[in-house]
């Protein structure tokens, strides 16, 4: 082999070590894909959560004309 032949094949990657290395990377990623799917079907929320005052009061006042600026009767202040 000439010099040029051989610095080239030293550059190259060896092909069963970059497998190995996909396979890793691939058994990694569907790990951490089973978990956040796993922890999805977890609830989000407490139960009756909106029944406290602070939702409550969000539903309230999103429905306030003069608060969300929309058309309908202005309060005297």
């Amino acid at each position: 082999m000439g010099f040029l032949t051989r610095w080239l094949a030293g550059k190259m990657e060896d092909p069963a070590k970059r497998q190995a290395d996909f396979e890793k990377h691939m058994t990694t990623t569907m790990a951490k894909c089973e978990e956040i799917k796993k922890n999805w079907e977890q609830p989000t929320k407490t139960h009756r959560w909106w029944t406290k005052d602070r939702n409550q009061l969000t539903y309230k006042f999103s429905l306030e004309p003069m608060l969300v600026n929309a058309p309908g009767r202005a309060q005297n202040w």
